[in-house]
């Protein structure tokens, strides 16, 4: 699992935290941490606060556990990070479908949506050995496409902007959610004095 860094100093007063949302091997994780240094917020990864309250690895919670005890730690982890500002909050790829997950991180930040094609999803996943739904599958590829069609309609429903990462270095994936970030800002900031 990815670690969690932080960087920069504290956040400006009012700004949303960026949520990244999407299916594993998208980029959450790296794009993440380069956006939160670029923003001088404090990056914030679900899946390693939930490792570090029960002590197991997602995989140890998925094989020991099953997956409705992950997803029952996960929507706590969601619940606290919600809570706080000037952070950039990576999600488990399965988060989203939760609408509680996505109303509560929409109350405190603006949402990005992370797509990679299925072939590249499963070429950057076999770099590692961590993901729990890719685990003995003899045909992976399909495996990610069922899993994408299954949960398209909740990514897009959640996401308030869209980041293509196919064929895209990280640092250009970056640029691109950094752009989107601060175009959703803007009219963040403008809903909120607009509601008071």
């Amino acid at each position: 699992m990815a670690g969690e860094n932080g960087s920069g100093g504290a956040a400006p007063a009012g700004r949303p935290n960026l949520v990244l949302i999407g299916f594993m091997a998208t980029g959450k994780s790296t794009i993440g941490r380069l956006c939160a240094r670029a923003l001088g917020f404090r990056f914030r990864d679900t899946d390693v606060q939930v490792e570090r309250w029960s002590g197991k690895t997602i995989s140890r919670i998925f094989a020991e556990d099953g997956e409705a005890a992950f997803r029952r730690l996960e929507s706590s982890a969601i619940r606290a990070l919600s809570a706080r500002s000037g952070l950039v909050i990576a999600t488990g790829g399965g988060a989203p479908v939760d609408p509680a997950n996505v109303a509560r991180l929409r109350q405190g930040g603006v949402i990005v949506l992370l797509k990679a094609s299925p072939g590249e999803i499963v070429e950057r996943s076999s770099r590692r050995r961590t993901r729990p739904l890719l685990a003995d599958v003899e045909d992976p590829e399909r495996r990610v496409m069922e899993l994408l069609e299954a949960r398209e309609g909740a990514y897009n429903r959640a996401a308030d902007a869209v980041v293509e990462t196919t064929g895209l270095s990280a640092a250009e994936s970056t640029a691109r959610v950094l752009q989107a970030y601060r175009g959703l800002e803007k009219g963040w900031s403008a809903g909120r004095v607009a509601a008071r």
